[in-house]
């Protein structure tokens, strides 16, 4: 199955809530999801079906005695469990299996029921008439609402009986029933969709968490403008210092390899060389990525920068370590082989290591990093190639700013250009039509221009020297008075 079009083993996906909030959730086999008040399901019963599929948890007799069976088993630890049911899928007319999905016999667009049907009331065209009564509108107590929530109805027919139990639904009007069903579908409901989780999806989930910080305030606009300035492409090699956790490189690996592992693909290669201050480096939300360690540590180099800047020799490296014969390798003793093998991977790490810090020019320099800017890309330039783009990004445009003026007087930097990006979502309603009055703030700033080689001016041949042109004068030719 394709990990990019239907729901896969072992895969992180995006599930989306019936309160318009997501999480992210590996698909495991044999597991569990929990969906916290929503309810929980096998992991089991979604794999198979197109990513995008709309499904729904409801509890039968069934289900409610395996869940006790599992509580008595396991004790105290699952007092509190939520309780796992079944799920079927939200179609609008006929049944639909994973099998069916194979053969491409499905419409897709027919899949999502958006909406409660079947809902006969009147309206009013004005709340003139609605009274604040408070709880005693609603005939239906907490108890009958549980006892319908424990049953095996669906959340539709829930919704619909809370209605019909209200004293005052029909003197609403059609705009205040229609925002009276939302909260009720988010509070009520169980229905979810799983959808795939690209890189896009991802930092959405992390402003969604308010864990804007943690990115550095980058925004998905600002992050399509770095990468488009920056070609990142397929068969690039880069280098990018990352301290969003890892997000600007799941973004620069899914332009590079499309969200597919394909090493028999010449196509599909390239390395990018992320560089990092600190010991160790952060690349964590790596790990929410479909591609394997083995494809990761393949296409991703990290290195220290003080390593970068000041390399062991390849003298150093073969003076500290010299490799061994066949013959004298097959007689050392076990633990002396693990203390060899460690060695010499060593070696050729730092050898490596050697190769990218002198030898490769680079086809991009991408910065999104709290570090001196100007310091620090004077010192990365000569390993970007000539007509190849520096792209830097920062929160504040005052650091921008003092790069750009920086790098004006240097003839290695062409055109260095600041750009920010403004998005303003707007809300659309029948017959309204306005922006939203609440939203966040930009999403930072590049820096942007080009890395050009400058020549020697000694090396220019000098012109030859410049003879004005004299003009015939005819001796005959008498000057007019």
């Amino acid at each position: 199955m394709d990990p990019q079009r239907s729901i896969c083993w072992d895969q992180h996906v995006l599930i989306t809530l019936p309160s318009e909030k997501s999480k992210i959730a590996e698909l495991k086999p044999d597991g569990t999801v929990s969906l916290g008040k929503f309810g929980a399901f096998h992991v089991n019963d979604v794999i198979g079906y197109p990513l995008g599929t709309k499904f729904e948890i409801f509890y039968d007799e069934e289900t409610e005695k395996w869940n006790e069976t599992v509580k008595e088993m396991k004790g105290k630890k699952e007092k509190n469990r939520t309780p796992v049911g079944k799920i079927r899928l939200m179609t609008s007319d006929k049944e639909i299996s994973p099998a069916s999905m194979e053969d491409n016999d499905v419409d897709m667009d027919n899949i999502p029921v958006d909406s409660i049907n079947g809902l006969n009331v009147a309206s009013s065209e004005n709340n003139k008439d609605l009274f604040d009564m408070g709880n005693d509108v609603q005939k239906m107590s907490n108890a009958d609402i549980e006892a319908l929530k424990q049953s095996s109805k669906t959340s539709q027919e829930i919704i619909n009986q809370i209605i019909k139990s209200h004293g005052s639904f029909d003197k609403k009007t059609i705009h205040s029933q229609a925002k009276y069903l939302k909260r009720k579908q988010k509070k009520f409901d169980k229905i979810f969709t799983i959808e795939y989780l690209d890189g896009s999806a991802l930092l959405q989930y992390l402003i969604d968490k308010d864990d804007i910080q943690r990115v550095m305030d980058i925004s998905e606009e600002t992050v399509g403008m770095l990468l488009n300035l920056a070609n990142i492409r397929a068969n690039g090699n880069y280098i990018c210092m990352d301290e969003t956790g890892g997000l600007l490189v799941y973004f620069m690996m899914e332009r590079m390899f499309g969200g597919m592992e394909d090493d028999n693909d010449p196509s599909k290669q390239g390395k990018i060389i992320v560089l990092h201050e600190n010991e160790h480096v952060n690349l964590d939300l790596l790990k929410y990525s479909n591609y394997s360690e083995s494809f990761i540590n393949k296409h991703i180099v990290t290195i220290s920068l003080l390593e970068f800047f000041e390399p062991l020799t390849e003298e150093e490296i073969k003076s500290r370590f010299t490799p061994l014969p066949k013959e004298q390798l097959y007689e050392l003793k076990a633990s002396k082989k693990n203390s060899y093998y460690r060695k010499l991977k060593w070696q050729k790490t730092q050898l490596d290591l050697l190769k990218y810090s002198n030898s490769v020019q680079y086809d991009a320099l991408i910065l999104a990093t709290t570090l001196h800017l100007p310091d620090l890309v004077k010192r990365l330039v000569d390993h970007i190639h000539g007509s190849r783009p520096i792209i830097c990004y920062s929160q504040f445009k005052e650091v921008a700013l003092e790069l750009s003026h920086s790098l004006y007087d240097d003839l290695r930097f062409l055109a260095p250009t600041i750009l920010e990006t403004r998005f303003r979502p707007y809300q659309t309603i029948r017959g309204k039509l306005h922006p939203l009055m609440t939203m966040r703030g930009g999403g930072g700033y590049l820096m942007s221009c080009q890395r050009v080689i400058p020549v020697d001016p000694a090396t220019i041949p000098k012109p030859p020297p410049f003879v004005p042109k004299q003009e015939s004068v005819d001796e005959t030719t008498t000057p007019s008075a």
